[in-house]
């Protein structure tokens, strides 16, 4: 697992969690992500909270990713290029976006925002460094994927 927290003083912040999981009846290896929106801002310890908005579900998203969508952020991290999805589950749009730019200071960066039916947004800035890990997290979760697959295969 990796886990991106933002906590800000506006108490804007947002957390981001990337796990393996396993999908439906066949138990194969999935990409699941949480997002869940800032609580509470601690000025005595410059620290913030998510935990009570993890269970809102207005103020959190879960969002499984297919290994397509994974090869995609890969791509995108590794050219430093805009990737993109849409997701539809029951009555909810959702738009995931990885988008390169160019903090003040010339810096290169990425910023990563869901949102779901337009207006509820999730969003924060990725580091380089920390773009690399997820891309090297995601390449972990793809060989996950195809283990299971090829093992499957082989058992048949």
């Amino acid at each position: 697992m990796i886990q991106f927290y933002k906590p800000n003083s506006q108490n804007t912040g947002t957390a981001f969690g990337f796990r393996v999981g396993t999908q439906g009846k066949n138990d194969e290896p999935c990409l699941y992500m949480t997002a869940v929106k800032q609580a509470s801002w601690n000025a005595k310890k410059r620290s913030g909270s998510f935990s009570s908005n993890a269970k809102n579900p207005d103020k959190s998203a879960i969002i499984k990713f297919n290994e397509f969508e994974i090869g995609g952020f890969i791509y995108a991290i590794e050219k430093y290029e805009k990737f993109g999805a849409f997701h539809s589950f029951d009555d909810n749009s959702t738009g995931i976006s990885l988008s390169p730019y160019s903090k003040k200071d010339g810096t290169k960066a990425f910023s990563f925002t869901i949102t779901r039916n337009s207006s509820n947004k999730f969003g924060m800035g990725i580091e380089m460094s920390e773009a690399y890990c997820l891309c090297q997290y995601f390449k972990y979760v793809l060989d996950q994927i195809f283990t299971y697959r090829s093992n499957k295969s082989n058992d048949k």
